[in-house]
């Protein structure tokens, strides 16, 4: 990496960003989810099928599982607080999962 990179690099090892991209990188899975597997289905049938309480825990599941391969990127190249914050959002969507499942 040249130096530049590194700069920036270092810049965005924050918690926050990390937390920030944790919550995004789900909801860019839900989307891409839907356009490779219910592309049959309009969006808004899609999010209403989403939406019940039996699916969702799945939904979920599948849209979490896309933060880990940055988890283990973040943590390959050492930028740790970035992993916390990922960590942080991650947990964060799996306790609203067993809320779901469980609690409702």
């Amino acid at each position: 990496m040249t130096v530049e990179n590194q700069k920036f690099i270092d810049k965005i090892d924050q918690t926050i960003i990390g937390f920030v991209l944790g919550l995004i990188i789900p909801m860019l899975m839900f989307v891409l989810y839907y356009e490779v597997k219910y592309t049959s289905y309009t969006w808004k049938e899609y999010v209403d099928g989403a939406k019940q309480l039996s699916t969702l825990p799945s939904f979920i599941k599948i849209s979490v599982f896309a933060n880990l391969p940055v988890f283990f990127l973040f943590n390959l190249i050492q930028k740790f607080n970035l992993c916390k914050g990922i960590f942080i959002a991650s947990m964060l969507y799996i306790i609203a999962m067993f809320v779901v499942k469980y609690a409702l």
